[in-house]
């Protein structure tokens, strides 16, 4: 898991003593580990690194260590079965301490039960009790783990040759052995004879790729040659034709538990501005992590995280300070909260500087030391340089795959702009008989695959009380809200008098709470609609974040008619109770709401739900009643009035003002509509995370 590294900071002033022994700089408690394995020093502003034993494995870039070896930036150290990751910046050097405790289990099982360890899980089940019966194996599972359909399961059966698939370890069953391994952080990504259509055109056409688990793969080519289809397949978001295979994991790209564990960051990636690095943080632990590691590993890995991203300085800073390049190492670190398999990147490196670029390609590249297994689309030689395999896409076709080497030497060139240049209308026949090209390898097939049922800490309050803080610190919005209604008020207060037919003063006022209503509420998901349907891919409740975003503007709304209605409420004859006021503009609020919060999952951007408003509004004002009444609209206008909530917003509040018994339709009826955009919302939000 990732939560198993460390960062070590030598002093060049002193040795930096690295084995078994409490006293040593770097102590490892691994009895493979020498209780004085080797030593690192800094001579005349370079580093060494000497082993001090010869029982044990100390390499460098798998290279054994037998007498004294100077250390650059990036090289790989092993002790024993450690891994250290050096990182070189402005002659300071830091080690990535990562454990390798990855050792396979074979298990030869009889017709007993036995209880064997079958790699660490996330949720505490480390071992599990197995027996053979009739030439196959039989394993009794922990308690909370589900099957591909979500079904409970107790016991699995698996027949000779059978592999099975945890989150935390592979398993197969041959001869009456048992095999487990530890699973990979990262997953393999498997891409066999791809082909993706839009309508009649087609986008993408014979890919073939592998990719293993914490590897870097650069996919390269003109802009409209297919690279960012590619990623938006690997997504969910495009459907890939009959007869392609496309595998991650081992499981099919639209296994909705892969989904939740793939990263996804866009050129800008989306963040909420007004939070700060940590919240920010904690927020992509929320909904990723469940609720019992959240509790007990999330501000671990957030220390851990931010200092190897260099955003510990800034944590109590908010997002909207950030410079172009720590923004993005915000978004890696927050997807990192809930360790990702796979991290897919578009143009992460566009509109970065040279020097960000070189920080950001550092940190791609320690993710990929980690475990993780990292897709980015590029035209940035930086990238090709960490990148472990490259992919060429020209005109929805591949023009090459392999190695970065491979890639220089196939093109003739290290410059990636100059291999972008060559290409021509031959590119992609000269690869199919190049003879150069890879075999593809078998994806690994596996009879059952099985997720921990995971549990999220709780999102409504914990939604409401992030979209308080959004509202509160953006110090306009705030303005707006306190200044509108006495404005508006005021403005009543002036236009009212006792002898003002009490029929207009409730008409003013609940058009008054629709508009501060709609208003509030229809930007309230779009502005953030990608990170929402993010968090609602990864299994954030859709249910508990719509009633939390709802909350605010209902809120909001509620405390500026209140406003209004007590800055004019002196002008008018009617004295009713305040309490009946409140449940009449109650039911003005809710509907209104609701199918603000409606339109704002259907609207693209907040421009396009901007431009709703005056549709929402106008149907209010026309068919309330007041202007004209009901009984004298045509047929048409008098049905439309019938889902119209301040139809019965009006007549509620004229009874109130008339102290006369009012009818529970015009209660129910709005609050039914208001049931009704909200179950709307919701339905829309739920297709939009769904893999297409």
């Amino acid at each position: 898991m990732t939560e198993a590294f460390q960062i070590a900071y030598p002093d060049p002033k002193v040795p930096f003593t690295i084995g078994r022994k409490q006293e040593n700089s770097l102590c490892i408690q691994d009895m493979l580990v020498s209780r004085q394995h080797a030593v690192i020093e800094n001579r005349e502003g370079k580093w060494f690194l000497k082993s001090l034993t010869q029982n044990s494995i100390t390499e460098l870039n798998d290279a054994p260590v037998v007498d004294e070896v100077q250390i650059n930036d990036g090289d790989v150290i092993h002790i024993g079965p450690h891994q250290l990751r050096a990182i070189m910046k402005d002659g300071q050097l830091s080690l990535i301490v990562l454990e390798l405790n990855d050792i396979p289990l074979q298990a030869q099982l009889s017709a007993n039960w036995e209880t064997v360890p079958l790699g660490e899980s996330e949720n505490r089940f480390e071992k599990t009790r197995v027996r053979v019966v009739n030439e196959c194996g039989e394993l009794m599972l922990p308690h909370s783990v589900t099957d591909e359909n979500g079904k409970r399961l107790r016991k699995l059966t698996l027949k000779n040759g059978e592999h099975v698939r945890f989150p935390w370890s592979d398993i197969s069953y041959r001869d009456g052995i048992l095999y487990s391994q530890k699973a990979p952080v990262g997953y393999d990504v498997h891409v066999k004879d791809l082909e993706v259509r839009a309508g009649k055109k087609t986008l993408l056409k014979d890919i073939n790729f592998d990719l293993p688990a914490g590897e870097i793969l650069a996919v390269i080519g003109q802009s409209g040659q297919g690279k960012s289809t590619l990623l938006r397949l690997l997504e969910g978001l495009h459907h890939a034709q009959k007869g392609s295979e496309v595998r991650i994991g081992g499981l099919d790209y639209r296994n909705k538990d892969v989904r939740r564990r793939i990263a996804i960051l866009s050129q800008d990636p989306e963040l909420r501005k007004d939070l700060t690095v940590r919240e920010t943080l904690v927020n992509g632990a929320r909904v990723s992590m469940d609720k019992k590691d959240f509790r007990e590993k999330a501000q671990g890995r957030l220390e851990k995280f931010a200092e190897l991203f260099g955003l510990s300085a800034r944590l109590d800073n908010r997002v909207a300070t950030l410079s172009g390049g720590e923004a993005r190492r915000a978004a890696l670190a927050q997807e990192l909260m809930g360790t990702p398999g796979l991290i897919l990147l578009d143009e992460p490196l566009s509109g970065l500087d040279p020097y960000n670029s070189k920080i950001l390609c550092n940190h791609l590249k320690q993710l990929a030391f980690l475990g993780h297994t990292v897709i980015l689309t590029t035209h940035s030689y930086e990238a090709l340089k960490i990148a472990n395999k490259v992919l060429l896409l020209h005109r929805g076709r591949q023009g090459f795959f392999g190695t970065t080497q491979g890639a220089f030497q196939y093109f003739g060139t290290t410059d990636a702009e100059t291999i972008l240049n060559s290409l021509d209308d031959e590119t992609n026949d000269r690869w199919e008989t190049s003879g150069t090209k890879l075999s593809s390898a078998e994806a690994t097939h596996y009879s059952h695959y099985y997720f921990p049922r995971t549990k999220r800490p709780a999102a409504f309050l914990y939604t409401l009380g992030l979209s308080a803080r959004q509202w509160a610190r953006d110090k306009g919005k705030l303005a707006a809200l306190l200044l509108q209604p006495v404005i508006i008020g005021f403005l009543l207060s002036q236009i009212f008098s006792k002898q003002t037919p009490l029929g207009i003063a409730a008409f003013a006022l609940i058009l008054c709470a629709n508009w501060f209503a709609l208003s509030l509420s229809i930007r309230e998901i779009v502005q953030e609609k990608k990170i929402l349907v993010n968090e609602f891919r990864k299994g954030t409740g859709i249910f508990a974040v719509v009633s939390a975003k709802m909350g605010m503007p209902l809120l909001a709304s509620f405390l500026q008619i209140a406003v209004t209605y007590a800055c004019c409420a002196h002008r008018l004859s009617a004295q009713p109770s305040i309490a009946l006021v409140a449940a009449a503009f109650a039911c003005t609020l809710a509907p209104a709401v609701a199918i603000g919060i409606m339109v704002s999952s259907i609207a693209r951007n907040a421009g396009q739900a901007n431009a709703f408003l005056p549709l929402l509004i106008i149907p209010q004002v026309a068919l309330a009643g007041a202007l004209v009444p009901l009984d004298q609209m045509q047929q048409v206008g008098r049905a439309l009035s019938a889902i119209i909530w301040s139809r019965y917003n009006q007549a509620s509040l004229l009874n109130v003002f008339l102290e006369r018994k009012d009818d529970i339709m015009n209660i129910v009826a709005p609050l039914a509509l208001a049931a009704g955009f909200y179950i709307i919302a919701i339905l829309i939000l739920t297709y939009s995370k769904r893999a297409k």
